[in-house]
């Protein structure tokens, strides 16, 4: 008793005291600077506009989903009240839908919610789709029928059979859109509009076009099972490979529970 009367009263506290406190301080120290770098680099994660939508990731973002630094300049999809992806390029005047996204091979299919691609095709034909590019285009020719005309169903590497275009069309008359060295006979009933040139290619069956990107690179980090993300401290938008948590930590467990099981096994 007296021992501890005199440690309280010079001050001095037990070793196992000072060593709560030590933890105590670090602790909140620890806090304090993750809560700083919370709030000025949030994590990224994958989301979806729809349980079947796209996923989205790094080198895109989703507007007022994902933190700036989540994406890459010019890779901003949003979605929109029927939970759709939508691209944000501001470079063209219409809105068209992610369908699919290939981050392997850094290429992408886009489509027309309302049913019609190709009149939107041939609206931003002349225009900048940057950071995207299209690696084919084609000659197309724009038909007047008074009747509906068969078309070719399911994806066809060679659109050379009529596509309709729902919103070009007036009362009694449908608008329909083929490849200019493609079938014309199924159109002979029809009157020829004119023709539409170097306009992006696209799979008739599927209503899709195929868009692709080159910069940024993200290839390399997904070939060492990496994730791919903007440098922190550049300013020249440099990408850098990191190691995937996610996949490390699935990794782990299921390591973990490959022992176990063996473990098991063994007794």
């Amino acid at each position: 008793r007296l021992e501890k009367f005199y440690s309280k009263s010079m001050g001095i506290i037990p070793t196992e005291m000072q060593q709560a406190v030590h933890i105590t301080c670090l602790c909140l120290i620890l806090v304090a600077f993750c809560k700083v770098h919370g709030e000025t680099q949030k994590p990224c994660e994958e989301l979806k506009c729809s349980y079947h939508g796209p996923a989205i990731h790094f080198p895109f973002r989703i507007k007022d989903r994902h933190p700036d630094h989540c994406g890459y300049p010019g890779f901003v999809v949003s979605c929109n009240d029927r939970k759709e992806t939508v691209l944000e390029l501001p470079t063209i005047p219409v809105k068209l839908s992610v369908e699919s996204i290939n981050y392997e091979r850094q290429k992408m299919y886009l489509y027309d919610p309302d049913n019609c691609l190709v009149a939107k095709l041939i609206e931003i034909r002349n225009m900048s789709f940057s950071p995207f590019y299209v690696i084919d285009t084609q000659n197309i020719t724009l038909f007047n029928c008074s009747s509906l005309v068969m078309q070719h169903e399911g994806l066809d590497p060679n659109p050379n059979y009529p596509v309709a275009a729902p919103c070009l069309r007036s009362p009694g008359h449908q608008v329909y859109a083929v490849d200019s060295a493609g079938h014309v006979e199924a159109l002979q009933s029809c009157t020829k509009m004119y023709n539409v040139f170097s306009v992006p290619y696209y799979f008739q069956g599927e209503q899709a076009a195929l868009f692709r990107w080159s910069k940024p690179n993200c290839t390399e980090c997904d070939a060492e099972g990496k994730k791919c993300r903007l440098k922190t401290s550049d300013t020249n938008n440099e990408i850098e490979c990191v190691l995937d948590l996610r996949k490390a930590n699935m990794s782990k467990w299921n390591g973990i529970g490959y022992g176990y099981h063996g473990n098991m096994s063994l007794n």
